[in-house]
């Protein structure tokens, strides 16, 4: 117990004391929080009729230099018609007349100080004094010229117009006075709005801490576990309609491999063995049916494997294993034997290990040499380079470069999309799918790929791929079909 009592002589306080005072400071600075926020909004409406009173200020200045402007107009009108003495110089004159009485109410609408009201109604007097004058002398020039300017000869419309010019001079220096003051207090009481709202937004933030120290203070575990039990029901959705997903892409490759090859194959035997039976007994156009047919039933058994190649790569699981490139480039090397026979391939040694797949690497690269080897002028030998660079972050790019016909920048993109063709069948034999199976490689490797090439000047194709980690030869299992 004594001990007790000197802990809480010393400052102790009990988490019961502590919420208490957490409270107190929570109510302390909602409390703050409304009169600041009173005060605000009854600052915002004092600022509000400061714009108000400036804005009708400035429209008191427009009206003002309105009403001087059509008594110039009036009377440049009117001295015009009393020298020329032509209609045409009555129009100015008749148009001003007209807005003279129109701006001017517009004036005593907007006037609200009694002082500006007074010297606005001795100013309305002078005004119609003034258009009296200047009727008078425009009736006079139509019978008698000399009178009318006898009239303005004896100054009595100047007079008229220096003494409003002074009135509306005296009007307009007591509104450039008000604007000035009003636009004073605007200016304050916008710094004044300012403060408030910071000082509010400061006290929200303080409320905003503590309302939240509070809620972690008593919160359970109960959001979380509902969180957790949508994820996992949202997890298996998806899982099941992946593997659905899965299920008819294997009945469909399995439609493709069955259903289509054996027609595609038929179409070939029979055609081999009609030309085999009656090949003597057929002329020249009838054996290039023949060959046509076969050709087509060809390319229909490439297209196939190739359908069915791309269909494995998006659905098979890929272990991602070291694989040296130099053994990749040997294998694509080895199979492509026959193709290379007067061809000239270099290969730029030594290569690095990288993370991947030797088998789906092997069919990427024999692509892109297949298609070096193909797409070239008519008549000239291939040439092909095979190297590797460093590529961006810890990546490996492997380039093969040839100098045949190259591809334009806006197909460079495109050749990459599956069945895309830039050439018909007659000029380059291929299906359309063989850049579609790099692409997707590069990508399931965690990779990508491209082409930097021009028209006339070859093709320089790469493919960007993991440097292996050295050392550490444990597998690693590759991104999910569609989710590389």
């Amino acid at each position: 117990m004594p001990e007790a009592t000197t802990q809480r002589g010393r400052g102790w306080r009990s988490p019961r004391d502590l919420g208490g005072l957490a409270g107190a400071a929570a109510a302390a600075a909602f409390v703050l929080l409304a009169l600041g926020g009173l005060l605000l909004v009854l600052n915002l409406a004092r600022l509000a009729e400061a714009r108000r009173s400036t804005e009708v200020t400035v429209g008191v200045l427009d009206a003002t230099r309105a009403v001087v402007a059509d008594l110039l107009d009036a009377e440049t009108g009117q001295r015009g018609f009393l020298l020329i003495g032509e209609d045409s110089y009555l129009g100015p004159y008749r148009q001003a007349v007209d807005r003279i009485w129109a701006d001017f109410a517009t004036l005593d609408a907007l006037v609200m100080l009694p002082a500006q009201q007074a010297r606005l109604d001795a100013l309305r007097p002078l005004i119609e004094a003034k258009l009296a004058e200047l009727s008078e002398t425009v009736a006079l020039r139509r019978n008698a010229a000399e009178a009318a300017l006898a009239v303005v000869r004896t100054d009595r419309g100047r007079d008229l117009m220096d003494r409003i010019r002074i009135g509306f001079g005296t009007f307009e220096a007591e509104a450039r006075r008000l604007l000035r003051e009003r636009t004073a207090l605007q200016d304050e009481r916008t710094r004044m709005t300012t403060f408030l709202a910071l000082g509010c937004g400061a006290l929200a933030l303080a409320s905003a801490g503590l309302s939240a120290l509070g809620i972690l203070r008593r919160r359970d575990g109960r959001q979380l576990v509902e969180q957790n039990q949508r994820l996992e029901q949202q997890v298996e959705e998806r899982t099941a309609t992946l593997e659905e997903a899965n299920d008819e892409l294997r009945s469909f490759a399995a439609t493709i491999s069955h259903d289509l090859r054996a027609p595609a194959r038929a179409i070939g035997g029979y055609a081999a063995a009609l030309e085999e039976d009656a090949g003597p007994r057929l002329d020249k156009e009838e054996r290039d049916y023949l060959a046509r047919i076969a050709g087509a039933a060809e390319r229909m058994d490439a297209l196939i494997d190739d359908i069915l190649g791309y269909s494995r790569l998006a659905r098979q699981d890929i272990t991602l294993r070291r694989v040296p490139l130099e053994e990749v480039v040997e294998a694509v090397l080895d199979q492509s034997r026959a193709e290379l026979k007067g061809a000239r391939v270099e290969v730029l040694r030594p290569m690095p290990a990288v993370s991947g797949h030797a088998g789906v690497l092997v069919q990427a690269v024999g692509n892109l040499l297949g298609n070096a080897l193909k797409f070239r002028p008519p008549g000239e030998p291939p040439q092909v380079t095979i190297r590797c660079t460093e590529g961006e972050g810890g990546l490996v790019r492997l380039w093969v470069e040839d100098r045949g016909i190259g591809i334009a920048p806006e197909h460079q993109e495109r050749i990459f999309r599956p069945f895309e063709r830039l050439h018909g069948r007659e000029a380059f034999a291929g299906t359309g799918v063989g850049l579609a199976i790099v692409r997707r490689v590069a990508e399931r490797l965690g990779g990508r790929c491209g082409v930097v090439s021009a028209p006339g000047e070859g093709s320089r194709f790469w493919i960007d791929l993991p440097r292996w980690a050295e050392p550490g030869e444990a597998a690693v299992r590759a991104a999910p079909p569609g989710g590389s």
